[in-house]
């Protein structure tokens, strides 16, 4: 078991422990799954809003993230789903990083993805139904006031009863309304670490998530700041040993290719149509400070032959998979950094090391012995008075038997 401090020291070893080829590729399998549906409902809310795929394709290609021509409801419907969808592929993907971070600070280096995503088929109902369930009561609330508003539109008495009850309870149910919002916004961050560390139900889980944020405040939001620095930082540094290898490649294979690479590769950058504010923030270290590594412009692209145009196309594909894993990087950071704040806090708030609860792996091995035990146990042998009430039987049944004759 990893030595635990269950303190500040303790979310610093989230880099080192994200930095894993498990971790960030489980993260990045999340982030791709998620994008690709997300891609999928956005251009089937650019075709229902009137777009052509050609008009799509042409101004947003494989980034549909601004410039939305919604005009009807279902369109913000449609684009919302795959929103929700990219969501729900970032909880569950964080769930499978905390799981695998939590084996691993109990001494099971090797407990893999398969298991992971094994614990996660099982338990995969509250990291989903908590956060939605915090939402669904929001709305429920802004229902509760539209309504309020509604009964303020009649004459004379909705007025008066504003101004009697805005105080109590409209005002104290607007503060409650604003603190849910919030828990809301971090529990996207929390809730796949309970349920990676506790497997509790979905009620369970809402309960952590509000017990901690309340009783543990100033830990949690110090400790989550500091996670989002490091994968700030984190995304940064490989992004920019990233950044180099390209480079290398482009130097290295250039020597012969010359400006028929130069040509590829600036057709595969027009593939990536990725906001420019967005590769501008991943490729410095923090806003407002001018530390970066220098992007190249991404243009409209040139003219190539047939097989040109398929190698820039596979090339833009794996610079975004690069992008990706890049990124995947930073969250696999929060996801293991919430995973250690949360058996911090766990244990500063219940006095409970949830380090030293039994591993799946002793948990199965208790229930596979059980179950031999109970299939070579022995059938008891039958006790003294039942032997003399089958003897008493036997001897009844006999005497019938003789009478009967």
């Amino acid at each position: 078991m990893t030595k635990f401090y269950f303190d500040i020291r303790d979310v610093f070893r989230a880099p080192r422990l994200a930095l894993s080829g498990k971790k960030i590729l489980v993260q990045f399998m999340g982030f791709l799954v998620g994008y690709l549906g997300f891609l999928l409902l956005s251009y089937i809310a650019f075709l229902s809003a009137g777009s052509s795929f050609k008009e799509t394709w042409e101004y947003h290609g494989l980034f549909p993230m601004s410039d939305f021509p919604f005009t009807e409801w279902y369109s913000w419907v449609i684009f919302a789903l795959g929103c929700l969808f990219f969501l729900v592929c970032w909880l569950l993907a964080a769930t499978m990083v905390g799981k695998v971070t939590y084996e691993q600070l109990k001494g099971d280096d090797f407990y893999s993805s398969k298991e992971a995503l094994r614990f996660l088929k099982k338990n995969f109902s509250p990291v989903i139904l908590t956060p939605f369930s915090l939402l669904a009561f929001i709305v429920f609330l802004i229902i509760c006031g539209i309504i309020i508003g509604l009964l303020g539109k009649i004459p004379y008495v909705g007025e008066i009863g504003l101004g009697i009850f805005f105080l109590v309870p409209l005002f104290a149910a607007a503060l409650f309304l604003a603190y849910v919002i919030f828990i809301f916004f971090f529990s996207l961050l929390l809730v796949p670490a309970i349920v990676a560390t506790t497997k509790e139900d979905t009620f369970e889980v809402i309960v952590q998530t509000f017990s901690v944020i309340w009783n543990q405040a100033w830990r949690y939001f110090l400790y989550t700041g500091l996670l989002g620095v490091m994968a700030k930082v984190g995304i940064f540094i490989f992004g920019y040993f990233s950044f180099r290898a390209v480079q290398l490649i482009h130097f290295s294979c250039g020597v012969l290719m010359k400006e028929k690479l130069i040509d590829i590769f600036d057709e595969a950058l027009s593939y990536i149509t990725i906001p420019p504010h967005l590769l501008d923030y991943f490729s410095n270290i923090f806003p407002g400070i001018n530390f970066r590594f220098h992007l190249p412009e991404i243009g409209p692209g040139i003219y190539l032959n047939w097989s040109g145009n398929i190698s820039a196309f596979l090339i833009a594909i794996s610079l975004i998979f690069v992008i990706f894993m890049v990124i995947s990087y930073g969250l696999a950071i929060l996801s293991t950094g919430q995973t250690l704040t949360y058996v911090i806090l766990r244990k500063k708030k219940d006095d409970e090391n949830l380090l030293e609860r039994k591993t799946e792996m002793e948990e199965e091995e208790e229930r596979r012995e059980a179950e031999e035990e109970a299939k070579e146990k022995p059938e008891e042998a039958p006790k003294p008075e039942e032997k003399e009430i089958e003897k008493t039987a036997k001897s009844e049944e006999k005497a019938g038997e003789e009478t009967a004759t």
